[in-house]
């Protein structure tokens, strides 16, 4: 019977491992508890990207009235918005670090005594009380993460457009192969990260056997798992880093050539481009760490009762 209840609950969750709305429910879930304060470290996220978005566009301006001769004006605003970043990122490292540290604290107490109502072996509670902070650490680390990325991509866009329409042109037509290219990674990281979780709910049973070869067979498999995922992030890194090697020979040639750019405009052009291009290369990690996620949500949630008599 214990068996066969033991099979039961591992077939259920299978079953909701292979949820695609696992991770969006939980996010979501996690957001609404705890939407005030939340959503006021992202605003504070917010204003300190646009200022960094700013930072070329100001230096520029006052590169060409410095060679120019026309003032201190422009270096002034270059210094008001370096100050104004500051403060601001300050203040928002303080304050994120303290709301979810409480919010740590209050989904793994949750968790943990939920789970434990539900039966669940106390191994697997132990291996999902840790990787419950890689859920909070998502709306820590990751959802800035994410809007300092689309600040750079949509920004730079932006101001790439303003600066040469061409030039905005070349860097949105590589999007598509990009994303397409991004398709199949997404499926290979989601089977991975699946089989590497896997492994980590068996360590505490594993290190409590004392079985010396039990526990080398445990890391190397992890080992395996985890190896597997740097090497496809890494390639498709390459290729992606191989398509943003072109663009940017295109875009130093053309900004070379318009005749009635300055020097800081050149400066701009460039320092927008690279902020573009840094900000897609990083894409591939940010997919991993999204299909680790959503295998993640479906551990530290409640196992659901089996709904067959």
């Amino acid at each position: 019977m214990e068996r066969q209840a033991a099979e039961r609950k591992g077939a259920t969750m299978n079953a909701t491992i292979r949820n695609p709305w696992a991770l969006a429910r939980s996010l979501k879930d996690l957001f609404v508890a705890n939407a005030r304060t939340i959503s006021f470290t992202y605003m504070l996220s917010v204003l300190e990207n646009f200022f960094n978005l700013l930072y070329p566009f100001a230096t520029g301006l006052a590169i060409d009235d410095l060679l120019s001769n026309r003032g201190y004006g422009a270096l002034g605003l270059f210094l008001g918005i370096w100050i104004a970043h500051l403060i601001t990122g300050v203040f928002r490292q303080r304050y994120d670090t303290a709301v979810f540290t409480t919010i740590y604290a209050k989904l793994a107490t949750d968790m943990v005594t939920a789970q434990q109502k539900q039966g669940v072996p106390s191994s697997q509670i132990v291996a999902r009380s840790a990787l419950a902070r890689e859920l909070v650490d998502f709306f820590e680390q990751d959802i800035p993460h994410l809007i300092a990325l689309l600040f750079s991509v949509v920004g730079s866009l932006v101001m790439l457009f303003c600066y040469d329409m061409q030039i905005g042109v070349v860097c949105v037509a590589i999007l598509l192969p990009l994303i397409w290219i991004n398709r199949g990674y997404v499926r290979k990281s989601l089977n991975l990260n699946q089989k590497l979780n896997d492994q980590l709910e068996k360590e505490a049973d594993v290190l409590g056997g004392q079985d010396s070869a039990k526990v080398q067979e445990h890391y190397l498999t992890l080992s395996k798992w985890r190896v597997l995922l740097s090497n496809a992030e890494a390639t498709n890194w390459g290729i992606l880093e191989s398509t943003l090697i072109l663009v940017a020979g295109y875009v130093i040639v053309r900004a070379a050539s318009i005749s009635s750019a300055e020097a800081g405009t050149i400066y701009a052009i460039m320092a927008y481009l690279w902020t573009y291009v840094a900000s897609l290369a990083n894409a591939p990690a940010l997919v991993q760490k999204t299909c680790r996620l959503g295998d993640i949500s479906d551990r530290i949630k409640l196992v659901e009762e089996d709904p067959r008599p």
